[in-house]
């Protein structure tokens, strides 16, 4: 780990300040997706209305976020955070830059909204992986450079995260003039609505940011920045698995809301289920070899494994699986309008764990308890959507049992033996590579056999023969 583990659970906790005060951004990303794409299932949408509403709010939110940093969010560095000696000014310094990081985020939200609900993954998936990119560039330059290296990362950190809402606006500036001109909206009834629906969605995200950075904070509380740093490679390694199955959500979602406020509630229906369905197969591609190879891929990948780290990994991931099942739920709720209880009650269930971590430390258990919690309540909160789908816009959650949730149970039983090999098979190279291989066979074929329905296996055929004519083509 070119950080080291302690100044890596350091930026991983102070980061965290920041981002649990600018968590409104997250609700705001998902109010402008909503939003701007109902507008463009309208036969007579005004979408530069909707988007200037929207970045008149994220605006409002940047200030906010500033203000908040400077009060709150030092008060707690000064005050309450636990840092090794003679680290306080690298925290500070960390906090400082990561506020402008989320400014700069916060500020490109409603551009990126824009795009995303327009459809254009052209340009938002290359952004996205050009990002990613320089992030791994980093971590490996930053093996080499002399100096303060949390500093150094911070800097270059800032200027990576910069790149992205940056290259949004200017794309949108000149490719949706009409849509982004700036044009001061007097509105107030779609400010309010805006700001009404954002409340609920508030909710949500609190819970979410509470799980990832409420949780950095409560074990930085009673374990230290060492912890901090096994909880947040865990989370580093979940990220990585959700990008698989982060494309195929955004895709769907805006056409889950156009079909919606166009009527066709049926299609919408099926885009719920297919996104579930499909969001399960995309992120157990990598998660399977992760979950298998775990204390492997965690032995390269870092110098010094910090204690826990690998059962944080094992744990995170699990989680994962169950809420990819629930990944088009939201999306639906969100398109009707008809968010508040779902939100209330669903959201109120995750931020459960937070107060039941703290109780459950304070009782002497181990670090990693916090991460069974988060199971759990996943788990209840996976099955308290699918009743408050039924009761919200009642939704058939029978057929999405039949048809999602059942081929995922079963799909996982058949590669569930799988895991029995890290006994009989010593760890090493070949294992890895060769667990990894039978591992994916076996899921491709299950997914394709049991997880897809006729009409899929049939459309996959003709995408497979089309590549293959056009493989043949070039080769001939």
């Amino acid at each position: 780990m070119a950080l080291g583990a302690s100044d890596f659970g350091l930026y991983n906790v102070v980061g965290g300040v920041v981002t649990m005060m600018a968590f409104v951004n997250t609700v705001m990303v998902s109010t402008t997706y909503r939003y701007i794409a109902y507008e463009l299932g309208k036969p007579d949408g005004n979408v530069n209305k909707i988007f200037n509403i929207s970045l008149s709010i994220h605006l409002i939110i940047s200030v906010i976020v500033i203000i908040a940093s400077l009060t709150i969010g030092l008060y707690y560095i000064y005050n309450y955070l636990v840092v090794p000696e003679g680290k306080l000014s690298d925290a500070v310094f960390t906090f400082l830059f990561s506020m402008f990081n989320t400014i700069c985020v916060i500020i490109g939200t409603p551009y990126q909204g824009l795009l995303v609900a327009k459809e254009k993954f052209a340009v938002t998936v290359p952004i996205e992986i050009l990002t990613k990119l320089l992030n791994l560039g980093l971590v490996i330059l930053l093996m080499y450079l002399p100096g303060n290296h949390l500093r150094i990362y911070v800097i270059f950190m800032t200027i990576v995260h910069m790149l992205n809402p940056i290259l949004y606006i200017l794309y949108c500036i000149k490719k949706y003039w009409q849509e982004v001109k700036w044009k001061i909206q007097k509105d107030w009834k779609i400010y309010k609505e805006m700001l009404s629906f954002s409340g609920y969605i508030m909710i949500g995200a609190a819970a979410s940011v509470g799980e990832s950075q409420g949780s950095a904070i409560i074990i930085n509380r009673f374990f230290g920045t060492i912890l901090n740093a096994s909880f947040a490679i865990a989370n580093r390694v979940n990220s990585m698995v959700q990008m698989f199955a982060q494309g195929l959500s955004q895709a769907i979602v805006p056409q889950i809301t156009k079909s919606y406020s166009s009527g066709d509630h049926n299609r919408s229906s099926q885009l719920v289920a297919l996104s579930s369905k499909f969001s399960f197969f995309l992120i157990m591609i990598p998660l399977l070899p992760i979950l298998l190879e775990t204390d492997f891929i965690l032995n390269i990948w870092l110098k010094e494994v910090p204690d826990f780290t690998t059962i944080f990994v094992q744990i995170i991931l699990i989680k994962s699986i169950i809420t990819s099942l629930n990944s088009g739920i939201p999306s639906i709720i969100q398109a009707s309008g008809k968010i508040k209880w779902f939100q209330l009650i669903s959201s109120t269930i995750l931020l459960l764990c937070l107060p039941l971590a703290y109780f459950a430390y304070t009782l002497g258990y181990p670090p990693h308890f916090i991460s069974i919690i988060y199971l759990f309540t996943s788990l209840l909160t996976f099955i308290t959507t699918l009743i408050l789908l039924k009761v919200i816009i009642n939704y058939d959650i029978l057929e999405f049992i039949k048809k999602v949730v059942l081929k995922a149970i079963i799909i996982t039983i058949i590669i569930s033996p799988l895991f029995a090999i890290q006994f009989i098979v010593p760890e090493g190279v070949l294992r890895f590579f060769c667990v990894s291989l039978l591992a994916e066979v076996i899921l491709f074929a299950s997914i394709y056999f049991i997880g897809l329905e006729k009409d899929e296996r049939i459309g996959i055929n003709k995408y497979i023969s089309l590549a293959k004519n056009k493989i043949l083509g070039y080769a001939i």
